[in-house]
């Protein structure tokens, strides 16, 4: 059984302006104004990888494909009344379709034949996001003639290939492989960090019991400090007390220490540091109380 590859269709009345926006958003050389038959999107993003075949058709015309489409570009001529028919009569056929991104795009509402209010509402109970190319200034932002009630979009990345782009970019494509995601490492656990890889290439054993001790070590000392800074009747409260910002420093200091160190431990010994200093937080505290 052949795998089904995801694609997505671009519609329009001209083939120019079809072939112009799928080169703006895929970087797809398009000569004379045709797009490729064969046409593949090869995605690499900042979170996966994912190969797309891109389709053209007209309003009149749709290709007869087993792709499976997950995405619709329709472009429209806001100014033609014919365009704009076309679209609202493509939108309603789409209704039972359900694709994941749909998207109806045009250069702007200038000079139009329907009010962006319209099209816009239209497009909304239709599953349609609506895209302009290229608004009129007075609709963006910071723009010459913008003004706070005039304003549509707030940044260019509203608006635009980048929008169209996006939008596309957001959806879970069949096929897609996920990159795989590290959290960022924090200025200092880096250093921890690094300082435990060495020790486990060595590959030796005395360097983990040493960890191991360590941690235990801070996770007592993280337990002490706590008394001296929370526990009011503790003897180490009155020192504590006349300099509770160095106390404090001191503690949050020890506790990312005893984090950084936990990053080679197993889960059970982690578990256990953790419940010790969980321990003597709640009773420094009083919350067991």
């Amino acid at each position: 059984m052949s795998r089904r590859v995801p694609s997505i269709l671009f519609v329009g009345q001209s083939k120019a302006d079809i072939a112009k926006l799928v080169n703006e958003v895929t970087q797809i050389e398009c000569s004379n104004d045709t797009v490729p038959s064969d046409a593949v999107w090869n995605v690499d993003c900042k979170y996966y990888t994912a190969s797309i075949n891109i389709k053209t058709g007209s309003f009149q015309n749709l290709p007869a494909s087993k792709d499976l489409t997950e995405a619709l570009v329709v472009l429209f001529d806001a100014k033609n009344e014919s365009s704009v028919g076309a679209l609202f009569a493509y939108a309603d056929q789409m209704k039972e379709k359900k694709l994941d991104v749909c998207l109806a795009v045009c250069e702007n509402f200038e000079n139009a034949v329907e009010t962006y209010e319209n099209i816009s509402q239209f497009c909304s109970e239709t599953s349609f996001e609506l895209v302009e190319l290229k608004p009129e200034d007075k609709f963006v932002a910071g723009s010459e003639g913008a003004s706070e009630e005039s304003t549509r979009y707030e940044s260019k990345e509203e608006f635009g290939v980048t929008r169209v782009l996006n939008a596309l970019l957001a959806n879970p494509w069949t096929g897609m492989k996920r990159k795989k995601w590290s959290p960022p490492v924090r200025k200092g656990e880096e250093a921890a960090a690094g300082a435990e890889g060495e020790e486990g290439a060595g590959g030796d054993s005395k360097a983990a019991t040493a960890s191991s001790s360590e941690a235990e070590a801070l996770a007592d000392s993280c337990a002490s400090q706590m008394s001296a800074v929370f526990k009011k009747d503790d003897a180490k409260a009155e020192a504590a007390a006349a300099s509770v910002d160095t106390a404090m420093d001191d503690l949050l200091s020890k506790l990312k220490q005893l984090k950084a160190k936990s990053a080679g431990m197993s889960d059970d010994e982690r578990k256990k540091y953790a419940e010790k200093v969980a321990k003597s937080f709640a009773e420094a505290t009083g919350v067991e109380d």
